[in-house]
């Protein structure tokens, strides 16, 4: 009984360990922007800045603020993309720190 059980788990684990994988290259691939008066932010879900575009026309005293704005408007729609896909793959686990 205890065999089979092991079994499953160890089961259970290579197909979180694939779902994982799926996840890790989806995130790889995807895009999540966030504009904001002529300042764009493009970050994919490992959270790397993909793209920063400012409008020539963004007054230089506003640039700083909006740059950081939309970088982190931008990272948080990745941070939160991510989490809900774990929490999907989970199917459910009650695991800490996935909302």
């Amino acid at each position: 009984m205890v065999f089979g059980q092991m079994g499953d788990m160890i089961k259970q684990a290579r197909e979180m360990q694939g779902k994982l994988k799926k996840i890790k290259e989806e995130l790889k691939n995807a895009r999540y922007e966030a504009e904001k008066f002529g300042v764009k932010a493009v970050v994919d879900g490992e959270m790397e800045i993909k793209d920063l575009i400012v409008s020539p026309t963004v007054a230089p005293n506003q640039m700083t603020k909006l740059v950081k704005e939309v970088v982190n408007e931008a990272l948080k729609k990745s941070k939160d993309d991510a989490a809900k896909k774990l929490k999907e793959a989970a199917g459910g686990l009650n695991i800490p720190g996935l909302g």
